[in-house]
């Protein structure tokens, strides 16, 4: 079951929602706090944790702003194609 982050466009909180439903059914999203029905989904961020070895880089994020919106990258360093 995918967990889903949406912010309320009316008050502004953040809240995570599982989605436990198929493709055909209809579900209605509204905010815990304020009741509003118009919610937009957040790209989540990503928990991932990995150490640095004295052989080789560590991992990092790089990030850059297009459209006025800040977009990451996850840098993992380990073997290429």
């Amino acid at each position: 079951m995918p967990i889903y982050e949406f912010r309320c466009l009316k008050c502004g909180s953040v809240q995570e929602i599982i989605v436990t439903r198929s493709e055909s059914d209809a579900i209605e999203i509204k905010c815990n706090d304020c009741g509003g029905k118009e919610l937009e989904r957040l790209l989540s961020a990503v928990s991932y944790a990995m150490g640095a070895s004295k052989s080789g880089p560590a991992p990092s994020v790089s990030t850059k702003t297009c459209g006025g919106n800040t977009c990451g990258t996850l840098n993992i360093p380990g073997p290429t194609r």
